[in-house]
């Protein structure tokens, strides 16, 4: 492999490891918001439950 492919699929692996942090990110990101929107219906619920009995 020649100098400029090895610096050219360095880079690349790199990116590619850019990539791969910003979706785990994203991933976390949307996990917690699900987790934030499943508590706030869960009291939603629970709310309407008491003000019904």
């Amino acid at each position: 492999m020649k100098e400029q492919e090895r610096i050219a699929f360095n880079e690349l692996i790199k990116k590619v490891q850019q990539h791969e942090d910003t979706i785990t990110q994203l991933v976390k990101i949307v996990a917690a918001t699900n987790r934030r929107i499943t508590d706030t219906a869960d009291k939603h619920k629970s709310w309407e439950h008491a003000l019904h009995k």
